[in-house]
């Protein structure tokens, strides 16, 4: 059933000025607990005009935001559209409202008392006629959180939602209410690949030795506001990570499709020109067991695929959702095409599997509702097989930033604990 509030507003006991203070007064969506492990979860939109609503989230098989087909419904008298679903309640999960065409082509008229335009979790459908990327807006009752600006233009902007039995980000919670981190900014020229980026690094709070030689975390898809210094910093204060750098290097737009897709060019790019250059200007540690490589989806295959092939340059890697299904020959189309179409196996796997096991230290996370999650089983196990010395996560939820923020705090708990690595003080 839909939020009392919605019957409350749908039979005219609260004005739309009244449930508009309760939304800001108890946050949205609105959640009621149905049973112990479900909630009905209900989205609210306030859209200009006639706009038909509907939900994306990211959580299902696009590496994207993945439309739910049902379109909200007008409460009658009201501007308010709703739309309730029945959730898992342990997800956390980024969303966004597409607003399309005139309403009415995807849902019944006004909703009557006690009625919430109920509609199955995860739907399927089209998005409405006239919606479309130009159209997502966030929940505008539930802002973006800090750090939502990311540099996959998709993902930024949206809204997160947290059900009450979603695993605790406390790291990433702690590091939203801390003040920005200073962070030096450069131009890095490569020779290698004849371009050049920006690259951000922020040193951690606090006085440093004499001759520091500091670990440091090199972080794919780079932004000057990137989550990643905020939750060092709040780990370093806390005492349970060493001092260590964070390098955020940026990537060029289209060219991120090809650099970070086990580019033999772009991982020495990163080991014979990135490392020097920075060791150069920062006193950064030449231990590669003081040294991660890390990124997102196609950043973490590129963090896995490098730190293999590199082990004397990277000994961690931080690989959260790493698009580890990846292989150039890899594709699927219909048709007499696909009585000839071979499926290799994934790069980053085939290539565990070809080689010795090398030093390197593998944190590993993934969303069990993302449609990768069975290539990432798969890397586990023949890391794990392999010998490697891993740390695999799977959280409840999808190919989402709203999870990575957060746990990259437990990836440098991983690389850079205060106490040695069996627990022994360093």
């Amino acid at each position: 059933m839909a939020d009392p509030s919605i019957e409350k507003l749908s039979t005219g006991e609260w004005s739309p000025e009244r449930f508009g203070r309760h939304l800001r007064e108890t946050g949205a969506p609105l959640v009621e607990r149905v049973s112990a492990d479900e909630v009905d979860v209900t989205f609210v939109d306030e859209p200009p005009g006639d706009s038909a609503v509907t939900l994306s989230v990211a959580i299902g098989p696009r590496i994207a935001f993945n439309p739910v087909g049902t379109e909200f419904t007008p409460v009658a008298g009201t501007p308010f559209r709703v739309l309730t679903l029945r959730m898992r309640s342990d997800l956390r999960f980024s969303y966004v409202f597409t607003r399309g065409g005139p309403t009415g082509t995807g849902a019944g008229g006004p909703v009557p008392a006690g009625a919430g335009g109920k509609a199955p979790a995860g739907a399927g459908g089209p998005v409405p006629a006239g919606a479309g990327a130009g159209g997502q807006v966030p929940d505008p009752f539930n802002p973006p959180p800090r750090f939502s600006e990311c540099s996959v233009e998709r993902f930024s902007g949206a809204s997160v939602a947290v059900l009450p039995d979603a695993a605790p980000l406390p790291w990433l919670d702690r590091a939203e209410a801390r003040p920005a981190p200073a962070v030096d900014s450069a131009v890095f020229a490569s020779e290698l690949l004849g371009n050049e980026r920006r690259i951000w690094v922020s040193m951690p709070p606090g006085e440093l030795a004499a001759h520091s030689a500091l670990p440091f975390v090199v972080h794919l898809d780079g932004t000057p506001e990137h989550s990643a210094p905020s939750v060092r910093d709040a780990l370093v204060e806390a005492g349970l990570v060493r001092p260590c750098a964070v390098v955020l290097v940026d990537q060029l737009g289209a060219q991120r499709y090809k650099e970070l897709l086990c580019d033999p060019a772009f991982s020495r790019m990163l080991v014979e020109e990135l490392l020097p250059w920075l060791r150069r200007r920062y006193p950064l540690s030449r231990d590669p067991a003081d040294v991660a490589l890390a990124g997102e989806s196609f950043g973490g295959l590129c963090a896995g695929w490098t730190a293999l092939h590199h082990p004397g340059a990277f000994g961690n890697a931080v690989l959260q959702s790493p698009s580890c299904g990846y292989h150039p020959g890899l594709g699927a189309g219909t048709g007499a095409g696909e009585l000839l179409r071979r499926n290799p196996v994934p790069t980053l796997i085939a290539d565990c599997l070809a080689a010795e096991t090398a030093p390197v230290r593998f944190f590993h996370d993934a969303g069990e509702l993302e449609g990768s999650s069975t290539h990432s089983r798969w890397l586990d196990h023949v890391l794990t097989t392999k010998g490697y010395d891993t740390l695999y996560r799977e959280f409840a939820g999808g190919h989402d930033y709203a999870w990575w923020r957060g746990l990259f705090a437990d990836a440098l708990l991983w690389c850079f604990p205060t106490g040695g690595r069996d627990g022994s003080p360093t």
